[in-house]
Parts: C-alpha cells; structure tokens; sequence
C-alpha cells in the first residue's frame, strides 16, 4: 500500500511539472459527450483527480504482461457544426500525424511498436473528436511519421487554415490484441488558452496540440503507475 501510494503522488508530482514546463497550456473541460468510438461506455466511471474526464482499468489486468503496442491510425469524430469539417484533408491529417507520432513517440520509452498482434501486446485505439454532437466520422486518418517531421508539418498550417481553436477531445482504449479484453479505456476533452505573441501563427492548432502533448504524457504515467501495482 506504501508503495502504490508512493508511485501515485509520483505520478501527480510529475503531471505537476509537466504543466509547469507549459503543457498544460490547455485545461480540462468540465464535461463532455461520447461519439460512439468505444461502442460500449458502460465500464468507465468518473475519473479522479489527475484522470481522464470517464476512465477504466481492468483490475484483473497484468500490466507487467504487456511490452508491445499495435496501434491503430487515429481518426476524426467531427459534429456537422463544428469547424472540422471545413479543414481541407491536408490539415486534417497534419494534425493526426502529429497526435500519433507524439503518442508512439511518448510511449517508445517503455514499449514496442509491432505491426501485428500477438501475445503481451496490447491494441491501442485513439479517435480525436470535436465538441458536442461529435457523430461524424472523417475519412481522413493519421500516418506513421517520425516526431520531428510531424511537427514540422504543424508548424507550417498558417493562420488561414482553419478556425479550429475550441476544445479538442479524446476517446481511446487498450485491449489484448488476441482476445479483445478491454485493459484500459478513456475519454477526456480539454479546452485551448489563449496563446498570443510569437506563437500567433500556431494558434490555430493549439488547442489539440498541447492536448495531445498531455494525454500522451498521462498515458505513459497511467501505465508505469498500473505496472508498479
């Protein structure tokens, strides 16, 4: 109990300075909807301090088990009245190389990435939605880039690209790649601060962008965390 009590305000201490260095330039938002992503809800409850909005964990998991990660593209769930659905399928998939090379990227300090299923890997689905109403499912989808060109590429997405400058959301779930047991599952939504001076040119991405800066950092600490126990 010592010990699990000890990983948990490591886990908080370094959510802190997470945020201290400017990655939580975006807050949590204080509700959000479901797209449809997950198909079942039903197991996530209201996450606690320092978690996802709605959060699982299976408690008969073995985390220790798993080295492995396949990973599916991320995708779009897009509400017809929201801005994303007037982003050109350029800027579309940008972004979504960005938020998968970010996760591959974060969690490559603990895993594999394998291109197939098998035994100790885990499946990891990720969809990026948008605000209330989110049913929409985009055909654009990410590609497997290396960080540093990923962001490069967000970089040039110019001020006239796109008015996306809200809330950006997350629906995502880990599951045995053999069996399809659900290890782990999540949905969060965070809202853009205001960003102004130098980084005017990169505003309008802001919002996903340093969402997905955290949510890739919470789910490398979620799992060392699982790991520990």
């Amino acid at each position: 109990m010592k010990h699990r009590t000890r990983t948990s305000m490591c886990i908080f201490s370094m959510i802190a300075a997470v945020c201290m260095l400017g990655a939580c330039a975006s807050h949590q938002a204080r509700s959000m909807y479901t797209t449809g992503f997950l198909k079942d809800y039903s197991q996530l409850k209201k996450g606690g301090k320092g978690e996802a909005l709605l959060v699982y964990i299976n408690p008969q998991t073995d985390f220790t088990a798993y080295t492995r990660i396949l990973m599916d593209p991320i995708r779009i769930y897009a509400s017809k009245e929201d801005s994303m659905m007037n982003v050109s399928s350029e800027a579309q998939r940008t972004i979504l190389n960005y938020a998968d090379a970010k996760v591959r990227d974060t969690l490559a300090a603990d895993y594999v990435f394998v291109q197939e299923p098998g035994p100790g890997v885990m499946h990891l689905r990720i969809a990026l939605t948008e605000a209330e109403g989110s049913k929409v499912v985009l055909d654009t989808v990410s590609t497997i880039v290396p960080i540093g060109l990923a962001l490069s590429g967000l970089q040039r997405l110019t001020t006239g690209s796109s008015s996306f400058v809200g809330s950006a959301g997350i629906e995502a779930e880990m599951r045995d790649s053999l069996t399809g047991t659900r290890l782990w599952a999540a949905v969060d939504s965070r809202i853009g601060d205001k960003v102004t001076g130098k980084f005017d040119k990169f505003d309008k991405w802001h919002a996903v962008k340093e969402a997905f800066d955290f949510w890739a950092k919470l789910l490398q600490m979620r799992l060392a965390e699982e790991r520990e126990k």
